[in-house]
């Protein structure tokens, strides 16, 4: 397999909270997943629905290696922009890309913008507000 794949997709922003990001790779009748938390920094990789790599990372870039059947695999997570939740996975097969796919959050079917980050930074500082105010009176 030689060829080049590249996918967009959106995920729901609560889907990505509560699923985070998933991606599939298939390779000498190999079935691959990499998820990465969209909360925790957590990474890992499964092949044929065992893992394989796990680490949590806080980085733009990171990556998991692993050999099977002879050949070296790896996939790379790309945090393409941490404002609009972009996240790109690479897979590579003996230093050779086959496959990206990017996956961008998004609400109500559109990428999260900057109206929808300031909508969230508002909510968080009235619930932040209303913390410190029951924290500091009512206890």
């Amino acid at each position: 397999m030689t060829s080049n794949t590249n996918t967009s997709k959106n995920i729901g922003f609560f889907n990505l909270l509560r699923n985070g990001f998933w991606f599939y790779f298939s390779h000498n009748s190999h079935e691959i997943a990499a998820h990465a938390s969209g909360m925790s920094g957590r990474e890992s990789v499964y092949v044929d629905d065992s893992k394989v790599s796990e680490k949590i990372s806080w980085r733009f870039t990171s990556d998991h290696q692993f050999e099977l059947d002879g050949h070296h695999y790896r996939v790379e997570f790309i945090v393409k922009s941490a404002w609009r939740g972009q996240l790109v996975c690479n897979f590579y097969v003996d230093g050779v890309l086959l496959e990206s796919t990017e996956f961008a959050m998004a609400v109500g079917n559109k990428k999260l913008g900057w109206s929808a980050i300031l909508i969230l930074f508002v909510i968080g500082m009235v619930f932040g507000y209303l913390g410190a105010y029951i924290a500091i009176n009512v206890i």
